[in-house]
């Protein structure tokens, strides 16, 4: 496998395909080909994962942001084929955008994602060294996708400084220092069979997730690491206030 720039409206077009075949969505809601090659000639990113054999396994999209006088990169979408699962491959795209991104001259990477997703939680937090202090409810709406369960499609704003030592140790390979966590944050080791089982415990859940985070964020704490083993997330002072 090979993660390289989408090159041509093909690699563009697999990537709607992508879409469906991951969130299950309707065509409404995919982001198209003519829309990502906007963004990429605007300073964005479109990066696909490459079997051997040709086949594209995944891809992200990160597009250009400006905030406050900041540029950094939104990466809106980061989708693994689920032939594909299980070897890393959203991983390795991530690493992937972050050269790309150090490339271009962009030192920062934000990103949504749903809070009570532990798969997600590990992956961002704990292997790529992203931080989050910002909760953001309900934040695209109900969606057709059947991932999103018809709940509130709550959020946290992933944080990746690409330069930063937590980062940098990550890239550099697996062993960690330790933390203490000055709080943590208990979720749903198996968010999606909680759902299955009933939407009123669901909304419990996440709920409770909802009010012990936002708190914690404005006591000035944000979310440092992941336990996976206690499906928790452990938060403290920022490295860099």
């Amino acid at each position: 496998m090979r993660i390289r720039e989408a090159d041509s409206t093909a690699d563009l077009q697999e990537t709607a395909l992508i879409q469906r075949e991951v969130w299950n969505v309707e065509d409404i809601e995919i982001v198209g080909h003519l829309q990502l090659k906007a963004a990429m000639h605007a300073g964005g990113s479109v990066l696909v994962a490459e079997m051997e054999d040709g086949a594209i396994a995944g891809f992200s999209y990160a597009l250009p942001a400006y905030v406050a006088g900041d540029v950094f990169w939104h990466s809106d979408m980061l989708a693994v084929r689920p032939a594909f699962r299980g070897g890393q491959v959203g991983q390795k795209l991530k690493w992937a955008q972050r050269d790309h991104a150090l490339r271009c001259g962009i030192k920062r990477i934000t990103w949504t994602f749903d809070p009570m997703q532990a798969g997600n939680a590990h992956l961002n937090i704990e292997l790529l060294g992203a931080t989050a202090c910002e909760y953001l409810y309900d934040f695209y709406g109900v969606t057709t996708s059947s991932l999103h369960h018809g709940l509130p499609t709550d959020r946290l704003l992933a944080n990746w400084d690409l330069l930063a030592p937590a980062v940098q140790a990550r890239a550099d390979g697996p062993s960690l220092p330790p933390f203490e966590a000055e709080q943590d944050v208990a979720i749903p080791s198996k968010w999606n069979d909680l759902v299955a089982a009933g939407p009123a415990q669901a909304i419990a859940e996440q709920k409770r997730v909802a009010v012990a985070l936002v708190a914690a964020f404005a006591r000035g704490l944000s979310i440092q690491r992941f336990d996976k083993s206690s499906s928790s997330y452990l938060l403290g002072r920022p490295e860099h206030p």
